[in-house]
């Protein structure tokens, strides 16, 4: 049976939380990154995001649903810790580029879950597909990243 339209709206408004979670988790990042080249692929990620979150957004208002504005209660408790234990401990590259690994991980996580309804509209799986890879690039290029600062330290 196919989703109804409300589902679909559902499964969108749930990924566009995860985006904007994104883009304020990844202009956090940028702002507590000491190196330059962080600070701009951070900076670069949170657009990213910004673009991701229009195209949702217009996607549910051609449908006649109106975006929701904000990100995930799950995503402020966890920024919360983090800058609890931040102040506690500090923060240095590899500790923001670890974090935002982990944003990047929840994000491929609730994306995957929807991407297992298999009744979405063509159109809904072509944009969540699109977007979903996009966030998977993100991933490996920060684990990547990750790894290289770890190695320093």
């Amino acid at each position: 049976m196919t989703m109804t339209t409300d589902q679909v709206n559902d499964k969108l408004q749930y990924l566009l939380g995860t985006l904007r979670d994104g883009e304020k988790g990844f202009n956090e990042a940028a702002e507590h990154a000491h190196d330059a080249s962080l600070k701009q692929l951070f900076q670069t990620r949170s657009a990213q995001r910004s673009e991701m979150i229009s195209a949702i957004e217009t996607h549910l208002m051609q449908g006649g649903e109106k975006p929701k504005s904000g990100g995930s209660v799950v995503a402020a408790l966890h920024r919360t810790w983090i800058n609890v234990r931040d102040a506690v401990t500090g923060k240095d590259d590899t500790s923001v580029i670890a974090e935002t690994v982990r944003g990047e991980d929840a994000a491929i996580s609730n994306y995957q879950d929807v991407l297992k309804e298999t009744e979405l509209p063509s159109e809904v799986r072509s944009l969540v597909e699109g977007q979903y890879a996009q966030i998977q690039s993100s991933d490996a290029e920060l684990k990547a990243l990750k790894q290289q600062y770890e190695a320093k330290s």
